[in-house]
This record gives C-alpha cells, structure tokens and sequence, in this order.
C-alpha cells in the first residue's frame, strides 16, 4: 500500500459508503484519489459521520458521490503529526492474521515506554482497516481500544484468523 504523509487535511473530499468484514464503512478519497478517511458506521448515518469529518477538517470541502468499491486498493494519505505518521507507518508493516503490543510497537519506532502514546495515535487512525490499528493489542492479551469498538476490532481480527504474538 501506497502511504503519503501530511500535516494538512486536503482542500476537497468526496465520501462514498463501502463494505468490510466489520460492517459498512464511509470512506473519503481526496481529488488525487488517495483514501484520507475511515469510519464505521456502526448504526449511524454517513452524513452523521461526515459532519465530524468537517469538525475535524474546518477547511475542507466535502461532498457525497465517491465510487469507493475499491478503496482497499488505493494510495493512502494520512494526515498528522510526525509521531502519528512514525505510528501509522510501523502500523502498516504489520501482517494480517498477526498482531503487536503498544509497547512493542513504540520499541520499534524508537521511542519505548510510549505505549499510551501509540495507543494514542492508533485512536487518531484517519483510515482504521487500511493501516491496520486492529492489529495492535494490549500486552497483557487484552485487545485493548478500537475507534470502531471492540466488536469491530474482533470482527477484523477474527476475519484474518489472527495469532497473538
């Protein structure tokens, strides 16, 4: 997968609703056709979503429309802070069917004993599923969060036939 970095959300993003294993999704995907954003519907409306989305991101245009049946297939692009990015990054090489320990995961960044900040930056995931925050895990076993709920983060775990590392 093809990931770009930014600080700056996009000027305009059109939104589309797509499937996973976990239940609908409302995806962004910018003029460039990078997904810039995720979320779960989990029983609310997209434009419910959608109105966080521009909460989050004042100065972007959005819109309804986007063909996003095959967003799992397009570029990425995240926006946050260089931390985040180092977190998404190291998030992404993470296998499916395999997951991590937030501690684990900030030992590999460079940064250990700052387990609660990637558990952090996981909850700032722009685009949960594609850069794969389900596959990080509490150390004790536990799943730990999810921004799309436990249920979800299970769904996407089981889907993948997951091993605990």
């Amino acid at each position: 997968m093809k990931l770009r970095m930014k600080t700056a959300a996009p000027k305009r993003v059109m939104w589309g609703l797509a499937a996973s294993p976990a239940g609908k999704l409302v995806v962004g995907i910018t003029s460039r056709g990078e997904v810039c954003r995720v979320s779960f519907l989990r029983g609310r409306k997209a434009k419910e979503i959608v109105a966080e989305w521009k909460k989050a991101w004042p100065q972007t245009e959005f819109c309804g429309g986007a063909a996003v049946a095959d967003f799992a297939e397009r570029p990425v692009l995240l926006i946050g802070t260089t931390f985040q990015h180092a977190v998404w990054r190291a998030m992404s090489k993470i296998p499916a069917g395999r997951t991590m320990a937030y501690g684990e995961l900030a030992r590999r960044i460079g940064k250990a004993g700052a387990a609660r900040a990637v558990g952090a930056a996981c909850g700032a995931n722009p685009v949960p599923v594609l850069v794969p925050c389900h596959r990080v895990v509490a150390a004790n076993g536990g799943l730990g969060g999810y921004s799309g709920g436990i249920r979800v983060k299970k769904a996407l775990l089981g889907a993948e036939k997951a091993t605990f590392l």
